[in-house]
């Protein structure tokens, strides 16, 4: 006859084993070589473009110095930061501007960059240039979904202020500020 202490004894181990080869399995598949690899690789991708910043919508001319247009731009929004690596990106096509992507010296600069870029909008002829942290090509797809939600938002919401702020759509009455504090910052009302 069994005592209640054996039952519960072996219920316990049967349970237990159950339990080992079941997260055995998964983690085996969680710490696979190529899980890693692909998690080391995005890590890596993500440092890298931390201290670039692109510029959208700055007209192309024929035999341009990128980094001394990169540089007026930053001294009209009152940065004077060191700019490196300055180059177009994209294929060439007629009748399309590409992007200048430009690398600074460290990730406190580009915050700064980005969070005084929309006094860019007050300035003459930079109506509709915007500047952008880069972003992966995922991430790309993932903000451009967000501006297309938010420009829906502002045609069938008209009574309200929509805008992205931190990569989510935000909100609120036209009467209203967007936060308790009225600090509109590190609102963005559109970008590409």
């Amino acid at each position: 006859m069994k005592t209640y202490s054996s039952v519960v004894e072996s219920t316990v181990k049967s349970q237990m084993e159950t339990y080992s080869s079941t997260v055995a399995k998964k983690c085996s598949s969680a710490f696979a070589p190529q899980r890693l690899q692909a998690a080391v690789l995005k890590v890596e991708d993500k440092k890298k473009r931390s201290q670039n910043v692109v510029i959208y919508g700055l007209e192309e001319e024929q035999n341009e110095q990128l980094q001394l247009k990169v540089e007026t731009i930053l001294a009209d929004i009152g940065e004077k930061p060191v700019v490196k690596d300055c180059c177009r990106v994209g294929r060439n096509r007629e009748n399309a501007t590409r992007p200048i992507k430009f690398s600074l010296s460290s990730q406190a600069h580009v915050a700064h960059v980005l969070k005084n870029a929309k006094k860019l909008r007050t300035q003459d002829g930079y109506r509709s240039v915007y500047i952008c942290p880069d972003r992966s090509l995922e991430e790309r797809k993932a903000y451009k979904k967000l501006v297309e939600e938010v420009k829906r938002k502002r045609d069938t919401e008209t009574d309200k202020v929509h805008f992205i702020l931190r990569n989510k759509i935000v909100s609120h009455s036209k009467n209203c500020s967007p936060d308790s504090s009225g600090n509109e910052e590190n609102a963005i009302f559109h970008t590409p």
